[in-house]
């Protein structure tokens, strides 16, 4: 049987998958009919990890973005309400994983010289570790690292206007980091490797822009692997990835374990972004003058309490509209805080804005345009001599010598497909484009 063919459409881009024997809740998918549907529509094995996402404990309701497409457990793309439970799986390896977007004074004509974005990559590469493994390279001090997992961007200086969440509680402190965890310390400020970037971008009034897209590195890995590896032997699970079935008890000794370690994590990851962004803005400043600031950081992988609910997003980004409770009294509570979209280095990014109606997708969208080529596939099919052609047509420059062809455009969905099924069901509404003319990569 499909699943496709149980779906009812609720609204435009809007289905809900309704209850089986083996879900504990109907699932709510944002798609449009072409992303559903179409060449390049939903495969059928994303359903099979909805439904492995309605049936873990507690679950209330799950729901898909535009973006969604098979991960581990559940889809890259999924945001999970459950009631008292917390699921290892919804918030991954790379705990906190998101981006941070960068404003500054500059324009095009400011950035066209190619030579001088050059110097800029290489500024940059000289501040900040590139790459799996890579350390940062900053003295950060000794007493940074216990402030920055407790206090996260506050330990920083920086507050809600310009952090989604300044700071995430640790209920208890008390709790011992991992020593693997800990010994990954000094990747804090480093970028990493795979799809992690720093983008320098120009919108559609010519204003330059930097992007960026990292997470908890080494530290958020190996806590999560810890639970992986604990969780499944208390729940008796063997063989097979047992990994995606792993779930605890939030009041169990080890649920408030994780649940602590997990937010230190998300703490690292803020705080990881914003130290890197303060370095991008130091070496524009250096090359071209002007002024740049951190004007949005965001995450997209984390689980956190919503309105005495955890809400676990996979992939999915959080997007509360204007006049949300959360944002009162911070620079957003007007226009709701921006919603930071990354696409590819082909196609480009966006910045969203959410409306009213994210109230239905448990105030959640898609974190970029969705994968549609695995690394492996991108790697057999796709031509290293047009996929350069193409970046040197745009005119984006690269720290590498050729262009990752497990990064590159065709290896994304449309985005302008995925930015409309968004608009389409009434979630969130598009405030700018941004076109790439700069990208570094940790190619690995």
């Amino acid at each position: 049987m499909s699943w496709k063919s149980t779906l009812v459409q609720n609204s435009p881009g809007h289905w809900v998958l309704p209850k089986s024997k083996q879900m504990r809740c109907e699932a709510h998918l944002f798609l449009s009919d072409e992303l559903l549907n179409g060449d390049e529509g939903v495969e059928e094995n994303v359903f099979d990890q909805v439904v492995n996402a309605c049936s873990f404990p507690g679950a209330t309701r799950v729901v898909l973005t535009p973006d969604c497409h098979v991960g581990y457990g559940v889809p890259i793309g999924t945001a999970i309400e459950t009631e008292g439970t917390l699921l290892p799986t919804a918030a991954g390896y790379d705990i906190g994983c998101g981006m941070v977007q960068l404003k500054t004074s500059l324009t095009w004509e400011d950035v066209a010289d190619k030579d001088k974005r050059r110097l800029w990559i290489d500024e940059v590469t000289r501040r900040i570790g590139i790459g799996v493994g890579q350390s940062s390279g900053r003295k950060l001090g000794a007493k940074l690292l216990p402030e920055v997992i407790r206090h996260g961007a506050k330990a920083l200086g920086h507050s809600h206007d310009v952090a989604e969440r300044a700071s995430i509680p640790v209920e208890d402190d008390r709790v011992d980091v991992p020593d693997r965890a800990w010994d990954k310390r000094n990747q804090l400020g480093s970028l990493g490797g795979g799809n992690h970037f720093c983008e320098m971008q120009v919108d559609d009034e010519q204003r330059v822009w930097v992007m960026l897209h990292t997470g908890s590195r080494g530290f958020g890995w190996n806590i999560a692997k810890q639970f992986f590896v604990a969780g499944a032997e208390a729940l008796g699970l063997v063989g097979g990835r047992h990994e995606d079935h792993v779930w605890f008890d939030a009041d169990s000794a080890m649920g408030k374990a994780y649940w602590n370690l997990h937010n230190m994590a998300a703490n690292f990851a803020i705080a990881n972004r914003i130290i890197i962004g303060e370095a991008v803005c130091e070496a524009l400043e250096h090359v071209f003058g002007g002024e740049a600031r951190v004007y949005y950081e965001i995450s997209h992988n984390l689980i956190q309490k919503e309105s005495g609910r955890f809400i676990a997003r996979k992939g999915a980004t959080r997007a509360f509209p204007a006049k949300h409770p959360a944002l009162k009294g911070t620079a957003w509570e007007a226009t709701g805080h921006p919603i930071l979209i990354p696409g590819s280095m082909e196609t480009g990014s966006a910045i969203l804005f959410a409306e009213a109606g994210a109230a239905e997708s448990l105030y959640s969208v898609n974190h970029g345009a969705g994968r549609r080529l695995s690394r492996n596939a991108a790697k057999r099919e796709l031509s290293q001599k047009d996929t350069d052609l193409r970046m040197a047509r745009l005119g984006v420059l690269l720290n590498t010598r050729n262009t990752p062809l497990d990064e590159s455009g065709p290896c994304y969905k449309d985005l302008e497909q995925v930015l409309g099924a968004v608009e389409l069901a009434g979630l969130a509404k598009v405030n700018r484009r941004l076109r790439p003319v700069a990208c570094i990569k940790g190619n690995d």
